[in-house]
């Protein structure tokens, strides 16, 4: 810290969703500074938000030169820097945001996807704690995952690893922003709940339900229904130890997540369902923050194996 109690600029984490950009600096033993937050200028297009990541930085830094971790909410190539697509950003297609980040700044950058970040931070800093093989799984606008596998991050072998929402569960389902139908984000993410109970945000629809509405308890139900058997999948495949569940979906109520762990049952097998723990995620808002500071430790502190 310094002396004034502002946390000196080691690491700067920056989390780049659709609606909200946050940025916190990183003391170099991983204490976090208070975040700064700024709408994200997403409908202005990729130049506009990149110039308010660059501007919220430089705050946050407060005059240091750190290095920066952003996670961004899409397919990316983590060797490259670059981001292949972001659905909830318009105009993001093969934006090379390592690049453009580290010639307004001059500092180094490395980009990840955010439920990548995410999961790191659960692993070392919360519901992963001691796992060797563990998943986080965040549902809410969206839903995605990020893979820990034999204690390191798994991106896959071209950095798209965790498009967890994308798989296919229905296929003459709803179409989904990706444009294939029926995937899992179609028929079970917040945005899906709301649609299709005609209601204007998954909150919106978990208050009706708990209310004693029944058509929106029964969208709840088979929103649950779809991600419990999907998960079953993800430990049949992976032989997890633990998966941590976050996001705004899994604020509506208790009985969506017994739905959802009753119907894990009906799509996995006894040994692995019984092996794996499923928790509720720790960090909430923070896990990609958090993560983005344990990615830069791995990235640029430790040695490599």
């Amino acid at each position: 810290m310094s002396p004034g109690g502002a946390t000196v600029a080691s690491v700067l984490g920056v989390d780049l969703g659709g609606t909200w950009l946050r940025v916190a600096a990183f003391s170099a033993d991983g204490q976090m500074g208070q975040p700064l937050r700024v709408p994200t200028p997403s409908a202005a297009g990729p130049e506009a938000v990149v110039d308010a990541v660059c501007e919220l930085a430089r705050q946050a830094a407060g005059g240091a030169r750190p290095r920066l971790v952003i996670g961004v909410p899409g397919p990316v190539d983590p060797h490259q820097g670059v981001v292949h697509g972001a659905p909830n950003l318009p105009g993001w297609r093969e934006v090379p945001l390592r690049q453009l980040i580290e010639r307004r700044l001059g500092w180094e950058c490395r980009v990840e996807h955010d439920a990548g970040l995410a999961a790191l931070g659960e692993h070392r800093r919360g519901a992963g704690r001691g796992s060797t093989n563990f998943a986080y799984v965040t549902v809410s606008t969206g839903i995605g995952a990020g893979l820990i596998l034999d204690r390191r991050l798994y991106r896959g072998s071209q950095g798209t690893a965790g498009e967890f929402g994308h798989m296919v569960v229905e296929p003459d389902g709803p179409r989904c922003r990706c444009g294939n139908r029926g995937c899992l984000e179609a028929v079970a993410s917040g945005t899906a709940i709301a649609e299709m109970a005609g209601r204007s945000s998954g909150a919106e629809v978990s208050a009706a339900a708990a209310a004693g509405d029944p058509e929106a308890q029964a969208v709840l139900d088979r929103a649950a229904g779809h991600l419990g058997r999907a998960i079953g999948g993800l430990l049949n495949l992976l032989n997890l130890d633990a998966v941590a569940l976050g996001g705004g979906v899994f604020n509506a109520g208790p009985r969506f997540w017994e739905s959802m762990v009753e119907a894990v049952a009906e799509g996995s097998f006894p040994g692995p369902r019984r092996h794996a723990l499923l928790a509720p995620a720790e960090l909430r808002g923070d896990a990609g923050l958090l993560g983005a500071f344990e990615l830069a430790q791995e990235e640029w502190e430790r040695p490599s194996d």
